[in-house]
């Protein structure tokens, strides 16, 4: 936490400068792209009815879980029975017909050879009979399609997920062609996050991509802070030529069901991570004729100008690659009113924390 204090100076010394201090970092710096995107279900059913029929009832509640293979809605079955009731006696007349044109031609088929029946008799009995087993078999296959189209009277769920609000209410007839169907499935555990990043960032993914290395993606809330962790599994395969933007695809487990599935939610790829690095508030770092520097507080609550080498800049922090330690306290606002060893007014050591202004409105990071 970045702190200000004042404190009274020595007698005989000036009065001592108020700063706000904080405490160079070390720790993991990690190299990321933002980008703004929604979140998805890993997979989306819309349920329609595979038959047309009236809707009887519903077997699930909205807005809360369901299984795969539990009833989701029933129809009317009496049609779709009468029908199978139908086809069931069409196929015991062909069976009788089939089995009479078969007895038949077993009759007369010996009577061929002793001249008592032609040939084309014979042959005739034979179409005859072949005739009927094609109708039996049709019959069969009627009988299967209508007890298939039967079991689609039961609409169940193809996928385990959260169901959402019904379409339609019991009572309606509803039928293969309906838009909007009955009701839309989402699996949220786990859950995808689709964003965009501007063209400038496909190489530094395709990089970190490389060798099938696993890039991790944060899903931010709207403090800023990670509410899931995830890894990037789709870079799209072309970039939007009107916006100039990119398509990704993260995955997240979303065990705690924090992403839901349409919410607008910032993504942040990491790209790479630098462990024991100095990182300090990038308000702290100073621009002079002989680069940049920084104020150092020593032990004594003097102030003294020390030369660093800054790296990468990652979000209000700047990485420091040389001239400073862990553990050391810079000034990190009120850096204008001091002079070599001028004696400050030092609070007890606190770590960084986020200022509420704009440093690099001031000109003084690179």
């Amino acid at each position: 936490m970045v702190v200000s204090a004042c404190g009274e100076a020595r007698h005989g010394d000036p009065t001592p400068v108020p700063v706000v201090i904080a405490i160079a970092q070390t720790g993991t710096a990690r190299d990321t792209l933002t980008g703004l995107g929604h979140v998805e279900g890993a997979v989306t059913v819309t349920v329609h009815a595979q038959v047309a029929g009236q809707l009887l009832s519903l077997g699930f509640a909205e807005g809360r879980p369901v299984t795969q293979g539990q009833v989701i809605a029933k129809l009317d079955p009496r049609p779709l029975t009468a029908t199978l009731a139908q086809d069931e006696a069409v196929l015991a007349r062909d069976l009788a017909v089939e089995a009479n044109a078969r007895d038949t031609l077993v009759r007369n088929a010996p009577l061929e050879g002793v001249g008592i029946a032609s040939a084309q008799q014979v042959a005739g009995y034979r179409a005859g009979a072949a005739q009927a087993a094609a109708a039996v078999a049709g019959d069969r296959a009627a009988i299967m399609r209508d007890r298939l189209t039967l079991a689609y009277a039961t609409i169940r769920a193809p996928i385990a997920g959260m169901a959402g609000i019904r379409m339609v209410d019991p009572g309606n007839i509803v039928s293969p062609t309906d838009s909007n169907g009955i009701v839309t499935i989402s699996r949220i555990e786990p859950a995808n996050v689709v964003f965009a990043l501007p063209q400038a960032a496909l190489a530094s993914v395709q990089a970190a991509m490389a060798g099938g290395h696993r890039v991790s993606v944060d899903a931010l809330g709207p403090d800023g802070l990670a509410i899931d962790s995830g890894v990037l599994s789709v870079l799209d395969n072309r970039v939007d030529p009107a916006s100039g933007m990119v398509l990704l695809k993260a995955g997240f487990p979303n065990r705690a069901h924090r992403l839901w599935p349409g919410a607008q939610i910032s993504a942040r790829v990491v790209l790479a991570a630098t462990p024991d690095v100095i990182r300090i508030p990038a308000s702290a770092l100073q621009s002079g004729p002989s680069g940049a520097y920084v104020w150092v507080v020593g032990n004594d609550n003097r102030a003294g100008v020390r030369p660093v080498t800054p790296g990468s800049r990652l979000g209000e922090t700047i990485v420091i690659t040389h001239g400073l330690s862990g553990g050391e306290r810079v000034v990190s606002d009120g850096q204008f009113g001091l002079v070599a060893g001028a004696r400050v007014a030092a609070a007890p050591a606190s770590p960084m924390a986020r200022r509420h202004d704009d440093p690099a409105r001031l000109g003084l990071v690179p």
